[in-house]
């Protein structure tokens, strides 16, 4: 666990399983990549409201590249696109909402999942290529569809959404703490990992009355 809000992100195709698209947005804007960002759009995600919401001025969104898909045709084409323009200066791929098209499209199932399955496969042989994370999501994607993603996926991002934001968690990080407009609200995993557990006897006899606070009571 870590003090910090989000999950270092690993080279690789990464499965976010996310309770609305701010989830993404607040992984890229916390993340500490290297270069430019690719980000496929689908459904939205890439809101400018979203995105600006989060970060202090605008100048945090440079380097972000955005190509919005209203299509799984027009979804391929533009991960075919995003492999061309990837460079050196790449650092971060964003594929939010990717199966979103190929679930709503009309055309025969045959040619949809020969796009979508090779529009993940490309994403995945990016990610690796370019030593780089990917992020995709997956939200109301059919089952095998889904499992298509995990089974590429070399990560898996769990994400809740609490009172005080969002709470990430991977097998090696968990959010315990949240920034709230320049002050940090910890939690007591946060003190657990920085102070150390009690032993279970130390804190029952650290709670436990003595025999003259008993007497003192009665």
């Amino acid at each position: 666990m870590t003090a910090t809000a989000t999950p270092p992100l690993d080279a690789g195709l990464a499965l976010v399983e996310q309770p609305d698209s701010g989830a993404i947005q607040r992984l890229v804007l916390g993340s500490e990549h290297d270069g430019e960002v690719l980000w496929i759009d689908a459904g939205g995600a890439a809101s400018t409201y979203g995105l600006t919401a989060q970060i202090p001025n605008r100048r945090a969104l440079r380097g972000i590249r955005v190509a919005r898909a209203f299509t799984a045709h027009q979804h391929h084409q533009l991960v075919r696109n995003a492999v061309a323009a990837a460079n050196e200066r790449t650092g971060l791929i964003v594929a939010p909402n990717v199966a979103t098209l190929y679930e709503a499209a009309d055309a025969s199932a045959a040619e949809i999942d020969r796009l979508f399955d090779a529009s993940v496969g490309l994403l995945a042989d990016l990610a690796s290529a370019l030593d780089a994370p990917a992020l995709v999501s997956a939200p109301r994607a059919g089952d095998e569809r889904r499992a298509a993603v995990r089974d590429l996926a070399t990560t898996e991002i769990e994400c809740r959404r609490t009172d005080l934001g969002y709470a990430f968690a991977t097998d090696e990080f968990e959010t315990t703490g949240y920034w709230q407009h320049g002050w940090w609200q910890t939690t007591i995993p946060y003190w657990v990992e920085l102070c150390g557990a009690v032993e279970d006897r130390a804190a029952l006899d650290a709670v436990e009355p003595s025999t003259t606070e008993i007497a003192a009571l009665d």
